[in-house]
């Protein structure tokens, strides 16, 4: 049994019913939100990734145009290279041996009049330039392979950063441009500020056992009793404050309510069907599908519930609430309410004839 409150005086003349928020709507417009900020994060993510994958192929071309680059100024000055090497060749081969040249004589310089020297260094100059131009392929093609590992590296930094960004406050404030976002943000606004202010007055005892009733209800989905309905068992009892109610159960797993009646106890051990005849209501036990058996206790969890191990232990828990002694007051009906008193009256008398 549920106790929702401590004890307060029934209030001795009808009152208008406190406001309570449409739980279920509120519950879409919360999901919707969340759902709207998660599309937004997760293209976010998705632009992100994309946007690293794109710098990275950037710099996969732009190193690929270097390396043209670099490979033609290599062969220009290999070119150029053999040029002066055959140009020092042709005066003085026995310096040329194979891809080294030797220094020209003194002698050879002078009788030159310094030209050996100038073929010499000419051939010396060519051979640094290609290899300057070699050293910057071997540059380039090392940082291609440096590219790939600065994209896997801002791959893996890719949640921290999405996280970091999407809940940051600028972020935030540029999605809410959005009209349709901000619209919903709004609503968002409007359910936690009420949410607030219904805590702050449970907190500091302003909130009736009516009210605490009806939003436990509503969030529940605790319906009002209606007739005709079929394989009814009793769930359990909530309390309100002096004010017990049986909150009922059907094979659909609807919820509803009555007030709490002493005289019914003799009857929450069984499943029942509130029927129409004609004009009026009447109430049986409930059968087993195309059979004369009544539809057991058992038989309802196992209707209810997911998997026969989950009906077998909420069949074993609901045996201790049918055999609880309780000590709870008989609950007034809502005597505007044809359908619950009638409910009441048509239960009272199954459990005086039972």
């Amino acid at each position: 049994m549920a106790t929702m409150a401590t004890p307060e005086a029934r209030p001795q003349s009808p009152a208008l019913a406190p406001a309570v928020p449409n739980f279920r709507e509120d519950e879409r417009v919360l999901a919707r939100y969340k759902s709207m900020i998660e599309r937004r994060i997760k293209d976010f993510a998705s632009e992100y990734d994309n946007s690293v994958r794109r710098n990275a192929s950037a710099k996969r071309d732009e190193l690929q145009e270097e390396l043209e680059e670099a490979n033609a100024e290599w062969n220009r000055r290999t070119e150029a290279l053999e040029a002066a090497r055959e140009a020092y060749r042709k005066l003085y081969p026995h310096h040329v041996k194979k891809t080294r040249v030797v220094e020209p004589s003194v002698i050879e310089n002078m009788k030159s009049l310094g030209a050996a020297n100038k073929l010499y260094h000419a051939a010396q100059d060519a051979w640094k330039a290609a290899e300057n131009a070699a050293s910057n392929i071997r540059r380039i093609e090392h940082n291609e392979p440096q590219v790939e590992i600065e994209m896997q590296k801002a791959l893996e930094r890719s949640p921290q950063v999405v996280k970091e960004v999407t809940t940051s406050e600028k972020w935030l404030a540029e999605i809410h441009q959005d009209e349709e976002l901000a619209g919903v943000k709004a609503k968002v606004d409007e359910i936690n500020a009420e949410r607030e202010s219904y805590a702050e007055r449970l907190a500091t005892g302003r909130v009736s056992n009516e009210e605490l009733r009806l939003r436990a209800f509503g969030e529940g989905d605790i319906k009002k009793f209606q007739m005709p309905v079929s394989g009814v068992m009793f769930l359990r009892i909530d309390q309100f404050g002096p004010d017990a109610y049986v909150i009922l159960r059907d094979t659909r797993k609807q919820l509803s309510a009555l007030p709490y009646d002493r005289r019914l106890e003799n009857v929450f051990a069984g499943v029942f069907d509130f029927t129409r005849n004609g004009k009026e209501f009447e109430l049986r036990r409930a059968l087993l599908p195309n059979s004369p058996m009544p539809l057991t206790l058992l038989e309802h969890f196992k209707k209810c519930s997911d998997t026969p191990e989950a009906a077998q232990e909420a069949y074993a828990a609901h045996q201790e609430f049918v055999h609880e002694k309780r000590a709870l007051e008989t609950t007034p009906v809502n005597e505007l309410d044809e359908m619950e008193t009638k409910a009441v009256e048509l239960l009272v008398k199954f459990a005086g004839e039972d």
